[in-house]
This record gives structure tokens, C-alpha cells and sequence, in this order.
């Protein structure tokens, strides 16, 4: 059994060009020929922003023929893909939409009742190796925050989540316009500026609840009463003292990280969202394209 890891995907396709290649390039078999040799018991980590579930349908919570073909693709590879989740992934469709005002909208009005009731369920949720994951496929799992999972014989606790820094110019939400030719007036108006729309390109839960930080320092104080320590963590955003070593500013999630490392033993860190590869200090690894083995 063994445990690779690895940084963003940002979807199944490469994203711009030279940029993110996209996880049928990433984890094919020429890219990726350690796989001709693993089994649905060997996993591959994807550290956030896999964003495998993002195409948002107005008239359906049901994937795109795309991705679908993708998503479908992965569940075929020999390995079991897991997953925290970054800042750019469609919550809605992965856990769940609980915005009213969103629901009760011109934005999802032609969403039938039964739909809607699938959009505000998500995907299947289930307890899974010590922890809860949402089900995407069988194979492809995502690791909901504050979790410690056995995987491999190893501890790994999973914290998803980060702040989005391409909205520097605002948020546009959908539900704040009486109708659609209203708000696409607005969105022409704002073409060429850092801005996302909710529920489509940008989504609040990208930052954990006060339930998830909680749970998480929970999960890790009752574990370390009767463990030596935790064998890997994983996450999407860096905590404070690594953004500080690289040159970064400091926000809420990697304090809340910074405080849990501080009250915890741990074996080693792994970290994506800054589209790097390098190791921070002694255990700590930035990871990008780069798919390396931890276990």
C-alpha cells in the first residue's frame, strides 16, 4: 500500500496556457507510470483545488457531460483519488447549497423541485477509514475538514479550505439582482477586474465554519492523548509561520493552522495553493505538479 501526494488540478483539462495541467495529464499513465504498479487500496492526494466538480448548471445539479467524462476517467485509474478542498471548488455541488436567498432566486428558477432537492444535498456523505468524506465516485473521495484518517496504517488529518485572492475587486452575488439582465449588465461592467460571482465562480464555505475549526481541534486533542503523533497533515492552505518564511501575508485559516500545529506532534506537513514546489523547513512541503511518495 502506498500514499502519493500532489498539488492543485484545477479540473480535469490543462487551465491557460503554461499553466495548470489539469489531472488527466497530471495522473495519466505516461505522467504518472508508478500507478501501473498500485491498486484501489494505494491513494493519491490531490492537496485542494482539485476542482473535478465545478461546471454550474442553472437547469440541473447534475454534472456536465465533461465532467462526468472525467470524473468517470479517474474512478478508472487503479489508485483511490482523494481530495481536500481548496478555494476554488464548487461547494454547492460537492456539499451542499444552503443559501436561501440564492435558491428562492431568478438565478435558479428554472431548477425543478426535485433538483433543487439534489443541489441542496450534495454529494453522498459517508464515514470512511476514521473520518467523513464526500463520496464523488467510489474511488474519488473528497476529505472533509478536521477529520483524522487511517490511511495506509499512517494518521493523516485533513484540513480543506483557504481564502480566494483573485476577488480584490468584490464578489457579485446573484440573488442581490431582481433579475438576470440586471445583473448581467453589472457583470459586463466589471469585465477585466478581480471579480468572482457566487455560486459560480466563487463560494463562501471555501472558508471552514466555526463547527469544522472546532471539530478539527477536537479530533487532534482527543488523538493525541493516546498517540505519539500524527503521521501527515494535509491541507490546502499553508499555516502562518510558513506564509511568513515565504514572503506572505497571514489570514485567519493560517493562524487557526499555525495554533493547531502548536498543539500537536506531527510527522510531516503538506500543503498546495501557492503554485510551488518546495520544502518549507525541515517537514513541511509545498507541493504543486509535482506527485511525490510519502508512504
Amino acid at each position: 500500500m502506498a500514499i502519493f501526494v500532489t498539488g492543485d488540478t484545477h479540473g480535469a483539462q490543462s487551465l491557460g496556457l503554461g499553466s495548470v495541467d489539469g489531472f488527466m495529464h497530471r495522473l495519466s499513465s505516461d505522467a504518472f507510470p508508478e500507478q501501473k504498479a498500485l491498486s484501489k487500496e494505494d491513494y493519491v492526494v490531490i492537496l485542494g483545488d482539485f476542482g473535478g466538480v465545478w461546471d454550474s448548471d442553472r437547469r440541473s445539479a447534475g454534472e456536465s457531460e465533461r465532467e462526468k467524462y472525467a470524473l468517470d476517467w479517474l474512478e478508472q485509474k487503479p489508485f483511490t483519488t482523494l481530495f481536500v478542498p481548496g478555494n476554488h471548488e464548487n461547494y454547492d455541488w460537492l456539499t451542499g447549497c444552503q443559501d436561501k436567498d440564492m435558491l428562492n432566486s431568478w438565478f435558479y428558477a428554472s431548477l425543478p423541485k426535485e433538483e433543487r432537492t439534489k443541489l441542496t444535498r450534495g454529494y453522498p456523505g459517508a464515514a470512511w477509514h476514521g473520518g467523513r468524506v464526500r463520496q464523488v465516485r467510489p474511488s474519488v473521495l473528497m476529505l472533509e475538514r478536521g477529520y483524522i484518517f487511517d490511511l495506509c496504517g499512517k494518521s493523516c488529518f485533513a484540513f480543506g479550505g483557504a481564502a480566494s485572492h483573485d476577488i480584490s475587486d468584490g464578489i457579485l452575488d446573484p440573488a442581490s439582482f431582481p433579475d438576470e439582465r440586471s445583473f448581467k449588465a453589472k457583470y459586463r461592467a466589471v469585465q477585466g477586474l478581480s471579480v468572482r460571482v457566487k455560486g459560480v465562480s466563487w463560494w463562501e464555505q471555501e472558508m471552514p465554519s466555526a463547527a469544522e475549526k472546532s471539530r478539527g481541534r477536537e479530533e487532534l486533542r482527543r488523538f493525541m492523548q493516546s498517540h505519539e503523533q500524527v503521521d501527515f497533515v494535509f491541507t490546502h492552505e499553508a499555516p502562518a509561520a510558513d506564509k511568513r518564511l515565504l514572503g506572505l501575508e497571514m489570514d485567519e485559516l493560517s493562524l487557526y493552522l499555525e495554533s493547531l500545529k502548536a498543539e500537536m506532534r506531527y510527522g510531516k506537513w503538506f500543503y498546495g495553493h501557492l503554485h510551488d514546489n518546495r520544502q518549507v523547513g525541515d517537514r513541511h512541503y509545498l507541493l504543486y505538479e509535482q506527485i511525490i511518495r510519502i508512504a
